[in-house]
Parts: C-alpha cells; sequence; structure tokens
C-alpha cells in the first residue's frame, strides 16, 4: 500500500510539468499595494480644536468620513486605555474626568476599513488600512472658582468696576451683570468680555439709582455659573429741586446733575406733557422760560438718557416732581361745582352735598349748608341772580328760597302750586333774575309719548307764570337774561315787549346754541368761529362785534371788568369786550377748567390775581 502512495506522488509533479499553460488575461487582474486614503475624522463637540481642556463627564462625539470603503472598526484610545470601539462612522463614548490623574494626555481616534486594492485579500476582509488622529487633552478635575469682584466707584465721569483675574483653566470669558432693587431674578448681562486678563469695565449707562454688580465666570466643560461677590452701588439719579417765578415773570426750574458726565448724553425736562427742554451740558441744570402756565398743578418730568440710548442694555432714569408754577393755592373746590359768581362778592359752590358760600376776597368757605339727603334726583337744583340777591335751591321736592349769605330757608314753594297743571316731578332750576323771575324746566306726571316738558318763566313776587316754552327735560339747559327781559330755551331766544308779550328773535340754531348773557352789561352775545356779536337784552338788536385770535370754548365775562374771557386747548384768552383789545393770554393745564372774577383768574386749586 506504501508503495502505490508512493508512486502516486511521484507521478502527480510529473503531470504538472507535462503541461504547457499559459493564462488569458481573461480572468486576471493586476493591483497595486499603494492607495490613496481620503477621508475626515472629527469631534464634533470640539470642532477646529486641537487641544482639548475636558472636566466632568464629557460625551465625545465622533464623526468619521472614508469615501468609497467600509469601517471595520473606530476606536477612541486615551494614552494607551481604549474608551470603547464601534463600527458606525458615528456615535459617541464619555469620558469621565475623574478616572484619570489631572494633566496631559494624548487622545487618538483609529479608525480601520478596507484597503481598496482590489486584492483577493480586500475583498476578504483580510488586508485593510488605518487611519487616525489625535489631540492633545489636559484633564483637570479641579473646581473652578469665582473671581472676586474688588470695587465699584465712580471715576472719570463714568462708574468703574475690578475685579482680580480668573487664574483657572478652560476661560471661555466674563459676563458682567446688573441688577436693580426688588428685580432678583432679571439680572441683565450689559457686557461680555473674552480677554482672562482684562478685570476692569466701564458701565457707561449709569447716571444714577440703586444698582448691584457682579462678574460671571464662564469655563469649559463647568456647567454652572461661576458667580462673583455682589457690590451695591447707590447716587441719587438727577432730580427736580425747585421752580420759582422771578419778578420779570419767569419760570426758573433748578434741577440736580449727574456726576457721571461721560455717560450723560441728554436732560430732558418735560411741563404738562407739551413744553419739552433738552440739554446736553451736563452741569447745565436750570431752565428759564416764560411763566405763563397756570392750572391746578405744574407737572414735570426729567428724564435723563446715557449717550448708549437706545442701546440693548441702556438705561435712562426719569424724575417726577409736581411744582407750585403761577398762581396761589386756595380751597380746593372744583370748578365743576361753581353755579355763581354774582357781582356781590361771593362765590357758590355745591361740593360734596354741601351748598358753600365762598368769599372772593379770601377765598374762605364763610358758610355752608347739607342739603345732600333733601335734594331730589335733578341735574341743576340751585341759582343765584347776578346781583346776589336771590337765591334758589331744590330741596326735597319744593323749590326754597335761601338767604343768599346764612343759607337758611326763607320761603319754599311747591311745584303744583308755582305751576299751572296739578302734579309734576323731575324739575331742574336753570336761572334766576335780578327781579326774581325764575326759570325752571318741569315734566308733568301725566306723562304720554306726545307730552311736551316746558321751561317755565315764574314772577316769583307775583308766583305767576310769565311765560312757558315747550322744551326738552334731556336738553342742555334754559336761561333768563339778568334784567329779565330775555329767555332761551331749546334753540328758541325770545324778547320782552313792552306790552308783556313776547318776540321770538331770528337767531340761527348755532347763535342760540352759543348764547350767554353778560354779566356786567345788559346784554348777551353769541359765538360763531372768531367772532362774538353782542346784543341788547332790551330789544335783541345787535350792538357790536369782537374778532378773538381763536375760536373760544365756553366764553364767558367778568361781572366786575366786564372782561370776556375763554379757553383754546390750553391757553386762555381775555379780552375787553367794550374795546375788542387782548387783555391777556396764558397758557394753563390742558384740560383745566378756569373763571374769571374780578380781574382774578381760578383754577381747580390754584388762583392768579392779573
Amino acid at each position: 500500500m506504501k508503495q502505490i502512495l508512493r508512486l502516486l506522488l511521484g507521478i502527480i509533479p510529473c503531470l504538472f510539468l507535462a503541461c504547457d499553460y499559459s493564462p488569458s488575461g481573461s480572468h486576471f487582474e493586476e493591483v497595486s499595494p499603494h492607495v490613496d486614503v481620503v477621508g475626515d475624522i472629527q469631534l464634533d463637540n470640539f470642532p477646529e480644536q486641537d487641544t482639548l481642556m475636558l472636566r466632568g463627564l464629557v460625551n465625545l462625539q465622533f464623526n468619521v468620513s472614508l469615501p468609497g470603503r467600509t469601517i471595520y472598526s473606530v476606536e477612541l484610545l486615551l494614552d494607551k486605555k481604549s474608551l470603547g470601539t464601534a463600527t458606525s462612522a458615528t456615535g459617541q463614548r464619555q469620558l469621565q474626568t475623574t478616572d484619570f490623574a489631572d494633566g496631559y494626555y494624548r487622545l487618538q481616534l483609529n479608525v480601520v476599513g478596507n484597503s481598496g486594492t482590489g486584492s483577493l485579500a480586500d475583498k476578504a476582509g483580510a488586508e485593510g488600512v488605518q487611519v487616525y488622529r489625535t489631540w492633545v487633552v489636559y484633564i483637570d478635575n479641579t473646581i473652578p472658582k469665582p473671581v472676586t469682584l474688588t470695587s465699584v466707584k465712580a471715576e472719570e465721569g463714568s462708574l468703574k468696576l475690578e475685579w482680580k483675574k480668573y487664574r483657572g483653566t478652560g476661560f471661555q470669558k466674563y459676563e458682567i451683570m446688573r441688577q436693580y432693587p426688588g428685580h432678583q431674578f432679571t439680572s441683565v448681562v450689559v457686557a461680555t468680555i473674552t480677554d482672562p486678563n482684562q478685570t476692569t469695565w466701564f458701565d457707561t449707562d449709569y447716571l444714577g439709582e440703586r444698582v448691584s454688580y457682579s462678574v460671571v465666570t464662564r469655563v469649559n466643560g463647568y456647567y454652572y455659573n461661576l458667580y462673583s461677590n455682589s457690590i451695591p452701588y447707590f447716587y441719587p439719579k438727577p432730580q427736580v429741586l425747585s421752580s420759582t417765578i422771578s419778578p420779570a415773570k419767569e419760570l426758573i426750574i433748578t434741577f440736580s446733575s449727574t456726576p457721571f458726565y461721560r455717560n450723560l448724553g441728554s436732560y430732558e425736562l418735560t411741563l404738562n406733557s407739551n413744553r419739552v427742554f433738552t440739554i446736553t451740558n451736563p452741569k447745565d441744570t436750570v431752565i428759564t422760560t416764560p411763566a405763563n402756565i397756570f392750572g391746578e398743578e405744574l407737572h414735570a418730568t426729567l428724564v435723563t438718557y446715557p449717550k448708549s440710548f437706545p442701546g440693548a442694555s441702556s438705561r435712562y432714569e426719569v424724575d417726577y416732581a409736581i411744582l407750585s408754577g403761577m398762581g396761589a393755592p386756595w380751597g380746593p373746590l372744583r370748578v365743576e361745582g361753581l353755579f355763581g359768581q354774582p357781582s356781590s362778592g361771593k362765590l357758590y359752590f355745591t361740593d360734596m352735598g354741601y351748598l358753600k358760600v365762598v368769599d372772593a376776597a379770601t377765598r374762605h368757605v364763610e358758610q355752608q349748608r347739607n342739603i345732600m339727603y333733601l335734594q331730589a334726583d335733578s341735574e341743576k337744583q340751585d341759582v343765584i341772580s347776578q346781583d346776589g340777591k336771590i337765591l334758589y335751591s331744590i330741596i326735597g321736592n319744593a323749590v326754597h328760597r335761601l338767604h343768599p349769605l346764612t343759607l337758611q330757608t326763607l320761603a319754599s314753594y311747591e311745584l303744583n302750586d308755582l305751576l299751572p297743571e296739578e302734579l309734576y316731578h323731575f324739575s331742574m332750576l336753570d336761572g334766576v333774575s335780578n327781579t326774581n323771575r325764575l326759570i325752571l324746566r318741569a315734566r308733568n306726571t301725566a306723562y304720554y309719548e306726545d307730552t311736551k316738558d316746558h321751561a317755565y318763566v315764574i314772577d316769583m313776587e307775583q308766583q305767576k307764570v310769565v311765560t312757558a316754552i315747550e322744551t326738552d327735560l334731556s336738553y342742555g339747559y334754559s336761561m333768563i337774561s339778568p334784567d329779565g327781559k330775555i329767555i332761551s330755551a331749546a334753540d328758541q331766544v325770545y324778547v320782552e315787549q313792552s306790552n308783556g308779550s313776547w318776540k321770538k328773535l331770528a337767531l340761527t340754531k348755532q347763535e342760540a346754541n352759543t348764547l350767554t348773557f353778560h354779566r356786567a352789561s345788559p346784554l348777551f352775545f353769541t359765538t360763531k368761529g372768531t367772532t362774538i356779536s353782542f346784543y341788547s337784552t332790551v330789544d335783541g338788536t345787535l350792538q357790536s362785534t369782537l374778532e378773538t385770535e381763536r375760536e373760544l370754548y365756553m366764553p364767558d365775562t367778568d361781572p366786575f371788568t366786564g372782561h370776556l374771557y375763554g379757553s383754546h386747548y390750553n391757553q386762555v384768552y381775555i379780552y375787553n369786550s367794550s374795546t375788542g383789545q387782548l387783555v391777556n393770554k396764558l397758557e394753563v393745564v390742558y384740560g383745566t377748567p378756569v373763571f374769571l372774577y374780578n380781574n382774578t383768574l381760578y383754577s381747580g386749586n390754584r388762583y392768579l390775581k392779573l
């Protein structure tokens, strides 16, 4: 058996040697052992960094690109310690730095893929290529410490902050935090500094008020804010200090300055929302303006702007003040409650249920009477004659004649006794003449849709109705002249004739609506634009006209001087009603009602002798 085997083994090599074999080339491919490797290896969370400072639990996210090759393995090594392998082109590995001592390390990302030569070994996976990338890693497990803010002080016209330099590793930036009292959770980052050697900063927004500062240090690999200590600072913001009126009738307003002159953009003072003064000189803190503002009070708003305004973090300071302005205080009694300003030197008000008599010379309340619990549900309840001798008031359901000084009831009259019908309600007193003629509006209780309200003129001496005009209780008012000869109601104006009849005057609806009785002369006047027309109360004929600078709102007359006055927005104009000459013009607080009495201008709580 052994001999047979030996024979066969001897024959086989001879068979091969006897064959004439030449490769055809159809199943042959030449391969080159030299290939180019094209690819990219990155740590996604550390782009473009060759040196890494690591602290704590760190995720190392890798991204490998080897175009045209199959990736067999990806491995991260810290020095010689493997952090794990993978076969995916992307992934991550966690590194806990506390597992290593502080110091420098070599981080290497090894990638193994097929060689790409095309050989049988390459196709069988027995041949490959290895690529890698390395980084220098510094591990620092020391907990970083915040810096110390050492001072906040005024310097060189600004506010300077100083702190100690950060001495640790991984510095990213300083952030300057500004915080205001009462806003614990609304600190504002006002500056970012990336130079670790810079340890000073000027707050170019600060102009005053309470504020606190701190410095936050941002460090790589440390995910908590490193807050320094907080230092408060306070300097009073610019404030309005005083206002005076000079003998030359100039209003002088003084306010405090800011020492932070490098930061100042401008001071802006606004008076009563319509007069604005802007100052850029930090030492110029006095404003002088014509003293022609009169009203209940003078509102001043002082705004101090920084140069950076309107920057994202800039903050301006605001101060509000109420100044004494023009005039002297009195009362106060609301002008809206004034219902009588006769020539007797007394002023008559209704105020919070009280009827009050005020001496115009002293502006003191001389007498008052509480009639609120007696008054009926009426719109107008109190009237006084222009000479100040006759005063009526609705108390309960009766018309009371009161003593003009003591306010005691002299007589009382039921409406049913004064008026022609039997039952009346909802009456309004609109006026009384010096001749004791009372005009009132009333409604009969037997009221139907076609029933008309009436304005009744009653001779109170005889307790007899003189005349009646159909009107409406919802209509604004009816009026009677001081001499009792002219009445106006529901856009109709009548003058009494010598025979006792009443003649309707040919006035337009607009003229009738603007009719006002002159308080010092037997005249009434109407307003059309800037034209004031004066008519006689004796016969209703036109006497004169007056042209005003502006169209006046609710013009009236002073019972002593006869001057005509009225408002146009925030201006009061005063004219001599006889000559048409402009006597005075001054500014008032917008929307403040005023009246002129004995050449003294009154507002809600101030008066001014002209």
